[in-house]
């Protein structure tokens, strides 16, 4: 009796960690980089992860269909240290069952969720093998109410994700008013995220279409100098993604946005500032471990309170070679440039110096992805 009764103890815990998991993944960079910036930087070797991390995720069924559920995703560099909080990647908690998934925390926004439909094997923003979502959504943000980025991932917001409805599903998410800098009572500024999103997949084909708007975020310093006196705004994004995987092997995408900013204020030059763009995907499997990829993306120039500024767009090219080491395990070799007119200075990849205006900045390297 005294053998089972230990035996029982030591088998609860065990039977209660089997509802968690831990996975996640490494992906290591090393390439050569030429910023073409005269003041700023230099070409060198740069040795880099692109959103390294690792991820406990865990469920309780609940009866009737329904469970709780959560999740919390962080940093996991193995180059150093990391800057940045405990689940401070894609993290929430929340109930699903028949009705969908509701859940609160730390997630991609809806849509965001549309331009990682189409962009596939490439990365959003990182140099090496990103940059087209630089162009289109202006980086991307994890940060409060605030910013110019529209491929974001939105703390403190309350989320809904549709079940399937024969290949279609919905997607939506809203910011709390609590994520955002302090503002006393006289402001009248109230920065607030709101982001909608639908998918459709069938056989080969998937595509999607989502909307976000940005109420009082203050974009202004970007577009057009200081905005001292901000009064307020609301900048909106679309985005279109659809794709067709042509005989289960070559995975062929594209993606346009087009992004509306309401910049000013008193002491500030004031007007809208409108931006567009496209990008084009290709992930294709040649047979056994030996993949091709291309990416493509241009934006052209953008306008302001209805006039044209010229020479202001940019194109990103990108071309890599993958060998799948095993179903975790990916070596890839890669090529990425950013192209700009005599009047841009757009840098590739979020944290990249911007090149001197009309600049071309390029990386060449190789990378290792890992799951785990």
């Amino acid at each position: 009796m005294m053998v089972l009764a230990v035996a029982g103890a030591l088998a609860a815990p065990v039977t209660a960690l089997a509802q968690v998991q831990i996975g996640g993944g490494i992906h290591l960079q090393y390439f050569n980089f030429d910023p073409d910036n005269n003041s700023a930087s230099q070409t060198g070797d740069i040795l880099t992860t692109s959103e390294p991390e690792i991820y406990f995720r865990g469920e309780e069924k609940l009866g009737g269909g329904m469970s709780v559920w959560f999740q919390c995703t962080s940093s996991m560099d193995v180059l150093g240290p990391v800057s940045g909080s405990w689940c401070g990647r894609n993290s929430a908690i929340g109930f699903r069952g028949g009705f969908g998934n509701v859940f609160a925390g730390n997630w991609d926004t809806p849509q965001k969720l549309v331009s990682n439909l189409a962009r596939g094997w490439w990365g959003g923003t990182n140099t090496l093998q990103g940059g087209t979502l630089v162009l289109l959504a202006n980086g991307s943000e994890t940060a409060a109410n605030s910013g110019f980025s529209f491929f974001r991932r939105q703390s403190k917001a309350i989320n809904y994700h549709s079940p399937d409805w024969s290949g279609f599903n919905l997607q939506a998410a809203i910011s709390s008013s609590n994520e955002t800098t302090a503002l006393p009572d006289s402001s009248p500024l109230s920065p607030r995220m709101m982001s909608i999103a639908g998918q459709f997949r069938t056989g080969p084909f998937f595509a999607g279409l989502g909307y976000e708007k940005h109420d009082d975020f203050n974009p202004g310093a970007l577009l057009v100098g200081t905005t001292v006196g901000y009064t307020g705004g609301s900048d909106t994004s679309m985005n279109v993604a659809v794709g067709y995987t042509f005989f289960g092997a070559a995975r062929l995408s594209a993606l346009y946005m087009k992004n509306k900013y309401e910049a000013g204020g008193a002491g500030a030059v004031t007007g809208d500032l409108d931006q567009d763009g496209f990008a084009v995907y290709l992930d294709w499997t040649l047979g056994g471990p030996h993949s091709l990829y291309f990416q493509y993306a241009d934006r052209p120039s953008v306008e302001f309170a209805g006039v044209e500024l010229t020479e202001t767009g940019a194109q990103v090219l990108g071309v890599a070679y993958g060998y799948r080491m095993s179903k975790r395990t990916q070596l890839y070799v890669a090529y990425n440039q950013m192209k700009n007119d005599v009047n841009s200075n757009t840098g590739l990849g979020a944290n990249a110096a911007g090149p001197t205006a009309g600049g071309k900045q390029t990386a060449i390297g190789v990378g290792l992805r890992h799951s785990f």
